[in-house]
Order: C-alpha cells, then sequence, then structure tokens
C-alpha cells in the first residue's frame, strides 16, 4: 500500500471516530426535523416504504432507509440514525479524494481529506443531523464528477474490459444522478456542472449506445422519485414543486443590497468554516449548536472570511483562464495530441468546480430566504464544499512548487510567498481543527441537555401522558424519542384566526389522528408562549372541560382537560 492510501485511511478513521464520538454523545441536540426521520426509520423497519419526507412533496428519504439498517443492530435511537449520516460522509471523504487525486494530485488530495476530517460547529452539524438532503447531496455531486473526469480523462481501447469499465461509470454517473436528485433538487446546480464534463465523452454516448446505460442508471437511481411522481397530483410532481419554491423578490437595489449582505456576513461564513458567530432567526437552533447572539465583531469577521472566500474564487478562475488562454491563443484549428486533450480537461474540470460556486450561491442570494432566514438556510450553500480544492489549489501551488531563483532579491520574494501560502493552508487547517474542539466542548452541556429530556419525558409518563398537543419542536421529538410511547401532535397560536389554535406541521396524519381522538390529550406548553396558553384554555372551555395546570419542568407547564 502506497503512503498516500495509508495516509488516506488513517484520516478516514479519525473522521469516522470524531463523528461516531459526537454521535454517540448526542450532539448536536436532536430536533423534531430529524425525529421525523427517525420515525420514518421505524416505519421502514415495520414493513413501510415510504420515499418522500413525511409532510412534504419533495426531498428523498435515503437517510431514513439507512437508519432502518443501523436500528436493526443498534436499536431504535439517534445514535444509530446517524451512523447512516457518517457512512455518507466517510462516502463524500472518498469521492473527494478521488476527484482531486484526479484533477490536481493525490498529496493535494490527501490536504483536502485531511481539512474535512475536521469542520466547524456548524459544518459538523449538517454532517450529522438527518433532517434530509444534504450530506446525500455532496455526496453524489462529487462522486459525478469524479466519475465524469475520469470517463474524460480516459480514452475506449476497444478492449472488452475496457468496454465494460466504461459502460459501468456511465451507469453508476446515472445512478448518482438520479439518486441525488431523489434526495434533494439542492444537487441541480451541480448536475449541470458535471453533465458539462460528459460533453468530452459525447462520441460515446451518441454513437456507442452509452447515453442508454446512463439513463438506465439515471432510472435506477430516480425510480423512487419516478414513482412518488405517478401517485402524486399533477401540482404536487417535482417540476411543480421545484417551480413552487422559486420565490422571485423584486429586484430593487434595497433588497440586493440585504441579500448580499445577509449571504456575505452570515450565510457563506457560516457554511465555510468560519469558526465563530453561527446566527439563528429561531430559538429551536440551540439543538444545532446555534446561537441568537450576534456580536458587534461578527458583521466585520464574516465579511473577511467571505471577502477571503472570493478573492480565491478569482485567483483561481484567473489561473484556469490564463492557463487556456497560454496553451491555446490564438484560435485555430488544429488536432489536439492526447496531452493536449488532458490539459483541456483538467482545466474545464476546474473551471467547471469553480462554476459551481456560482450555481450554488447566486438562486441563494436573490432568494426570499436570503432576506428573512440567513441563518437557518445557510444549509442551502452546503455545495460550496465541493469547490473547496479549486479555491485552495493557487495557494497549494504557491506554497510547493515555487522554485529559489539564483538572484537574492527575487528569492526573498519566492520565499515569503512560499512561507505565506503554507501558513495560509496550515492556518485553515488549525481553523477547523478549532471548530472540531468547539464541537467537542459543547459535549457535557449536550449530555445535560439530554438528561433534561429524560426528565422531562419521566414527568410526562408518572403524569400517565400517552398523547399531548404541544409544538412541533417538541411533540415530535417526543414521538422517535419516546419510540412512540408518546404520540404528540403540532399546535401553534395563529394571530391571523381570532386568536385560535392553529394545526401545523404535523407530517404523519395518523399521529394527528390518534391525538385529536384521545378526549384526554394533554396540552405541554412553553411558560412564555402566553397567547398560545390563552386560546388553550379558551378552547377546552368552548368544549365544556375544566381543566388543571401543572409545572412540569422550569420551562413549560402541562394544561390537563378535565370532564365537568
Amino acid at each position: 500500500m502506497s503512503w498516500q492510501g495509508a495516509a488516506l485511511g488513517i484520516l478516514v478513521l479519525v473522521a469516522i471516530v470524531i463523528r461516531a464520538y459526537l454521535a454517540y454523545q448526542s450532539w448536536p441536540l436532536p430536533n423534531s426535523d430529524e425525529s421525523t426521520m427517525g420515525v420514518m426509520s421505524m416505519h421502514i423497519q415495520r414493513g413501510a416504504h415510504p420515499v418522500i419526507y413525511y409532510g412534504q412533496y419533495y426531498m428523498g428519504v435515503l437517510q431514513a432507509y439507512l437508519g432502518a439498517f443501523f436500528f436493526t443492530f443498534f436499536g431504535s435511537s439517534l445514535f444509530a440514525l446517524r451512523l447512516g449520516m457518517i457512512l455518507l460522509y466517510v462516502g463524500f471523504l472518498l469521492s473527494i479524494y478521488w476527484l482531486v487525486a484526479q484533477l490536481y494530485t493525490k498529496r493535494f488530495a490527501i490536504f483536502i481529506v485531511a481539512l474535512f476530517c475536521f469542520g466547524s460547529a456548524a459544518m459538523l452539524t449538517r454532517q450529522l443531523t438527518a433532517i434530509g438532503g444534504y450530506p446525500e447531496t455532496i455526496l453524489f455531486s462529487t462522486l459525478s464528477l469524479a466519475i465524469g473526469l475520469r470517463l474524460a480523462l480516459t480514452a475506449p481501447t476497444g478492449e472488452l474490459k475496457n468496454l465494460f469499465i466504461r459502460y459501468g461509470l456511465f451507469f453508476f454517473w446515472g445512478v448518482s444522478i438520479g439518486l441525488g436528485i431523489w434526495n434533494d433538487t439542492l444537487i441541480l446546480p451541480w448536475v449541470a456542472c458535471s453533465s458539462l464534463l460528459l460533453l468530452f465523452s459525447w462520441r460515446e454516448l451518441v454513437f456507442k449506445g452509452a447515453i442508454l446505460i446512463l439513463l438506465v442508471g439515471l432510472f435506477l437511481g430516480g425510480l423512487p422519485l419516478i414513482i412518488d411522481n405517478l401517485l402524486v397530483p399533477a401540482r404536487n410532481n417535482t417540476v411543480a414543486v421545484l417551480l413552487g419554491q422559486v420565490n422571485p423578490v423584486p429586484l430593487t437595489l434595497h433588497t440586493l443590497y440585504q441579500q448580499a449582505h445577509n449571504v456575505f456576513t452570515v450565510s457563506l461564513p457560516t457554511m465555510i468554516g468560519s469558526p465563530t458567530c453561527y446566527k439563528s432567526e429561531f430559538p429551536f437552533l440551540q439543538y444545532w449548536s446555534f446561537g441568537t447572539t450576534w456580536y458587534s465583531y461578527c458583521t466585520v469577521t464574516n465579511t473577511i472570511w467571505s471577502a477571503c472566500f472570493v478573492l480565491l474564487s478569482l485567483i483561481a478562475t484567473g489561473m484556469v483562464v490564463y492557463a487556456l488562454a497560454k496553451k491555446f491563443l490564438p484560435l485555430r484549428r488544429r488536432t489536439l495530441s492526447l496531452e493536449d486533450r488532458q490539459f483541456l480537461v483538467l482545466q474545464c474540470a476546474r473551471l467547471v468546480l469553480l462554476c459551481g460556486i456560482a450555481g450554488t450561491v447566486l438562486p441563494y442570494l436573490r432568494s426570499g430566504v436570503a432576506i428573512d432566514e440567513a441563518g437557518v438556510t445557510a444549509r442551502y450553500l452546503i455545495g460550496v464544499w465541493i469547490s473547496f480544492p479549486a479555491l485552495l489549489w493557487p495557494l497549494w501551488v504557491g506554497g510547493t512548487r515555487l522554485q529559489w531563483s539564483a538572484e537574492q532579491q527575487i528569492s526573498l520574494l519566492e520565499k515569503i510567498g512560499k512561507v505565506g501560502c503554507l501558513s495560509l493552508l496550515a492556518l485553515f487547517l488549525c481553523i477547523l481543527i478549532y471548530g472540531t474542539g468547539t464541537a467537542l466542548a459543547q459535549v457535557p452541556a449536550a449530555q445535560q441537555a439530554v438528561k433534561d429530556e429524560d426528565q422531562f419525558i419521566a414527568t410526562l409518563k408518572s403524569q400517565g401522558v400517552t398523547h399531548l398537543y404541544a409544538d412541533y419542536w417538541i411533540s415530535y421529538r417526543l414521538n422517535f424519542t419516546t419510540k412512540e410511547g408518546i404520540i404528540g401532535a403540532s399546535i401553534r397560536y395563529d394571530s391571523q384566526r381570532s386568536s385560535k389554535i392553529s394545526y401545523v406541521h404535523n407530517r404523519y396524519a395518523p399521529y394527528f389522528k390518534e391525538v385529536v381522538a384521545d378526549p384526554s390529550a394533554v396540552y405541554v406548553l412553553d411558560k412564555t408562549d402566553t397567547r398560545l396558553r390563552q386560546a388553550v384554555e379558551k378552547k377546552i372551555k368552548a368544549d365544556h372541560y375544566s381543566y388543571k395546570i401543572t409545572d412540569i419542568t422550569n420551562d413549560y407547564i402541562m394544561i390537563r382537560p378535565i370532564r365537568s
């Protein structure tokens, strides 16, 4: 085994150990979106076959099927559910190594894997929390890019073995894209990027039948999505849902400034490794290690972080354009040698990675959520991770390839440049290691929160509670944590309906029906939510019941209807 293979194995093992430890310690804390995925895993174990996330018409549930697999060996638990996430992330690490080793060098590929072994608390949260779509997006995007590049860099030889391998690659490219689109349409910009690499193999696709093999793979990978589209009404099919998610915002200088400001001070820094200042618009994001405090220095530090990202993007793009112009200008008709063709493929593939940044960031920047929920929805930018190699390559080149000059003055400048590039790479690695340390330091707090949750559940059970109404972020968490021992339905205060209770986010209809059918179902409410409490009391009185209020924790009360 080469040293690269050994190093890759060690790094992947380190990545697994870190994430398995965090998952075992219930970090980050579970939330109801993740608990819904856990509920789906339990139902799959019992013979259900869902293909779309409960309560939605989009987003596949590969994570739920992986969870059901691990539940078989470890029982229904948060840890077992997150083992599937770790498996998906390991697939990403191996795919990014394969891609970077082909596109740059094996040494650089090892460095990139080392970076992704670690990560800020926000990055690790996205890797471990089973809320659907995000690890799959980076896995299948990277895998399809690596396959497309492999096909572009090699040529068919006519040998049966070579033909079998190449057709297999076309098949798995289709499977990757199909699975990726089923799980989350966030992959679409990367589907476009990966498809560009296939243009180098267009003769095989058109004249040698490879397109048929590719389409078979695409059909099999996307089969769950195809089945769902055949079963749901036309208004709820994938295309209709995708178009419905487009939320155009009027293009004015004010809104554009606000969108850009939020993206480059909140969303983008959060997803590219900024070690501090993870903004949350909603209190429930505490369960994802995000904070609600925005310090005075956050805007400055995060802007600098984003500026470095943009600067590296421009430098990397300039390097690719310069290399292509130097090699192929002036334009003239000529037959490309094998060396020229491979050079063209590599430069175009590097440019494709950089285009992926624009394809990921620009649609998000022009969306409505970039104005109102820049912290919550920062996860939509997870695809930029795939472009890290293209951004860091100029620093790697500067740190490893500058040659010493015989002239003292130039030699000194080169030495400064080399030390500077290597220092920046080392600094980025250290920041991600620090981020991992920050996450590990939060484990005791997570364990205490788990104990509090256990006590909360024990109190409910001691009161004989089996059905309850509560906020979504409580009810569906309890549905999974108690393994359906307590069934919760989601409610909230609806200020637009004359102070009435609104039944929303009840993702699994049988739960809601079961709770509604129980006249003894209690209400578990946040003490600070006085409007919802008043609405509940009003409803109970209208139903001709009396009620009893009990403090169950420092933060929550329980209202139990009592027959008059």
